[in-house]
């Protein structure tokens, strides 16, 4: 018989701490300010670049005017349009319009202004476009498709403006309606209240103090409609 293996020892490992020390990577981002805008440039160039010479001192006094310089145009512009806006917010409409086309005029704007055209030659044109509207109406009328709303829309092209005239809606008489008074003995009754309403002469007021005065007589005399 072959003689027997020996069983294999296995020793366990512990497992390897590794503290990490983040004091030794801090770094004050004013110092190496350059050096890493350089690393995260997208510029190859800017990478290995060297940082510039320091400032001197009357450099940075000017550096420190320029800033101030800038703090006052910012508080005065600022304050310009605080002011533009609380002058716009007194202005009506029209001059609301008219002062800010005069501040694109300010700005290079140039304004196209209407020129006036010569009566006779207004009239003319006129005519040649009543004359145009005319020959198209009568050329869609000829081929028999002619109606109210191709006519007007014809004239709108043409002429701007259509030459149909608006229905002027006739006063309506009231009069006595039909729920106006009350038949009896096959007669109509009405009050003369409702006659001074359709006529326009009652009297405000009137039609209740009457109605007041007699409830008070009947009550005092001890009667009532039966």
């Amino acid at each position: 018989m072959a003689p027997s293996a020996k069983p294999t020892i296995r020793t366990k490992r512990e497992p390897e701490v590794v503290v990490f020390d983040g004091g030794a990577v801090t770094r004050n981002p004013t110092d190496n300010k350059f050096a890493y805008k350089s690393f995260m440039s997208s510029k190859v160039s800017k990478i290995n670049a060297k940082p510039p010479a320091p400032k001197s001192v009357k450099e940075q006094k000017e550096d420190e005017e320029g800033r101030h310089h800038d703090r006052q145009l910012a508080e005065l512009l600022e304050g310009k349009t605080m002011i533009e806006k609380l002058h716009e917010s007194q202005l009506t409409g029209k001059e609301r319009h008219k002062n800010n086309t005069q501040k694109l005029v300010n700005l290079g704007m140039k304004i196209k202004r209407k020129e006036k055209m010569p009566t006779d030659m207004f009239y003319n044109s006129e005519k040649a476009r009543a004359g145009r509207a005319s020959k198209a109406i009568q050329d869609v009328r000829d081929r028999g498709l002619l109606s109210a709303q191709v006519k007007r829309d014809i004239e709108l092209l043409h002429m701007g403006k259509t030459t149909e005239k608006k229905r002027e809606r006739r006063p309506i008489d009231r009069g006595l309606m039909a729920n106006t008074g009350r038949m009896k003995d096959g007669m109509l009754h009405i009050s003369k209240k409702h006659i001074d309403r359709v006529n326009g002469t009652a009297a405000n007021g009137s039609s209740r103090v009457s109605k007041s005065k007699g409830k008070g007589k009947n009550k005092g005399n001890g009667k009532g409609r039966r």
